[in-house]
């Protein structure tokens, strides 16, 4: 896997209608036929408006149409155990 993003910043309307600010990974394979979004920053309950952001504005410029994405998004529990990644389909947006 190459990583083609690293941190990027990208602003997303939440749930609330607030404009919120989180950060992306993106990391492509060698063949070129997958990638992996990693989010961060980003409350799961707005996962799928920030994912439907960024599918409409940042990655068709960042990726091929035909890629496979894989998106996973990381968060931090709120019991203070370690971060957890949930798994979300591109089409969740």
């Amino acid at each position: 896997m190459q990583l083609l993003r690293h941190a990027q910043h990208f602003e997303y309307r939440s749930q609330g209608g607030l404009d919120r600010h989180g950060r992306m990974d993106v990391w492509t394979d060698d063949q070129g036929t997958r990638a992996v979004l990693v989010l961060r920053d980003v409350p799961l309950a707005d996962a799928p408006r920030a994912l439907r952001m960024l599918s409409e504005q940042w990655l068709p410029y960042l990726l091929p149409a035909a890629l496979d994405v894989l998106v996973l998004v990381i968060h931090d529990p709120e019991d203070g155990s370690k971060a957890r990644a949930r798994v979300f389909p591109l089409n969740a947006a």
